[in-house]
């Protein structure tokens, strides 16, 4: 077995493997697809966050129940507890790891945290996702039943947003993301052209925020057929083919005002975005409702308590 290797990245030494992802058998609901397949395939997830302590345990910890053999928390200046929340779990789970991300001026940390991302992943699939985003495969029950569908000739897969309202809460006392906001836009609302992207790792040659450009093989929805990417991180038509991206980015009015004042890691200047209350009211569409994601919530409960408790 080769050694590991150790990466210096902003204040820390982070330990990178390329063979320790045992890509465990998934336990898999009795709704999901049936399907005796035992996957050998690994795949990380990536994320950067700014003061998200509140949300991180949850987003972490749901991650490892689909069955991301690595979670990796870019922390952009955090003030809050995330750091702390992060590494406390990262002691309990080695799959976890925990990069301080600090701000350089006139340049996106989102992006260059990204960039560094694709130079560490050791595992055979790379996506990245926000701490808002949930990536949903309701079909296959887990991300490595998915990710052994995918053709052999596709390089990247994109998958589009489910946009959740707040399904009229005004108050932010609830505990999980997942278990509170059920009601969402109607699957066909143009907000879903939005996408985020699987992509074999060895084949990526840049990132940005929603997609990932490979150098070889097709790009596909998650049915698998190619599309077209009218414009930046949107395709020209919707798939919620088995898989989908929860995106709970209204959650209640109080929490979306915070979240826009914290900036965008996307660009470098910490500017709070445009949180009016008409734009929350734009994005807040409940007309739909989607329960798929308590599939995983027994699993999960066992998850976040054995990293929490």
């Amino acid at each position: 077995m080769s050694p590991a290797r150790s990466n210096k990245i902003g204040s820390m030494h982070v330990p990178i493997s390329p063979l320790a992802c045992s890509c465990p058998k998934p336990m898999i609901d009795h709704e999901v697809r049936n399907t005796t397949m035992i996957s050998e395939v690994c795949s990380t997830v990536v994320a950067i966050a700014k003061n998200e302590g509140r949300y991180i345990a949850e987003w972490i910890a749901y991650n490892l129940t689909i069955g991301f053999n690595r979670v990796i928390v870019f922390s952009n200046d955090s003030t809050d507890e995330t750091n702390q929340v992060v590494s406390q779990i990262a002691k309990r789970d080695p799959r976890v790891s925990l990069i301080e991300w600090p701000s350089i001026p006139d340049t996106s940390p989102q992006v260059t945290a990204y960039a560094h991302a694709l130079s560490i992943v050791a595992t055979e699939w790379v996506i990245f996702l926000d701490i808002d985003e949930f990536l949903l495969p309701f079909a296959d029950g887990s991300v490595q039943r998915f990710l052994d569908r995918v053709p052999d000739d596709v390089a990247s897969v994109h998958v589009n947003w489910r946009n959740f309202g707040s399904g009229g809460r005004t108050s932010s006392d609830y505990t999980f993301v997942t278990k509170t906001f059920f009601q969402a836009a109607d699957p066909q609302w143009g907000n879903h052209h939005h996408f985020k992207t699987f992509a074999r790792t060895k084949l990526a040659v840049d990132v940005h925020i929603h997609n990932i450009w490979t150098s070889s093989g097709r790009q596909v929805l998650s049915d698998f057929k190619e599309f077209e990417m009218y414009q930046r991180g949107m395709s020209d038509r919707i798939a919620h083919d088995g898989i989908q991206i929860n995106h709970y980015q209204c959650k209640t009015y109080e929490e979306f005002r915070a979240r826009m004042m914290r900036g965008d890691a996307n660009y470098a200047s910490n500017q709070p975005r445009e949180h009016s209350r008409e734009r929350f009211d734009i994005l807040d569409r409940n007309e739909a409702t989607d329960t798929r994601i308590a599939l995983f919530e027994a699993r999960f409960d066992k998850e976040y308590k054995r990293l929490m408790l």
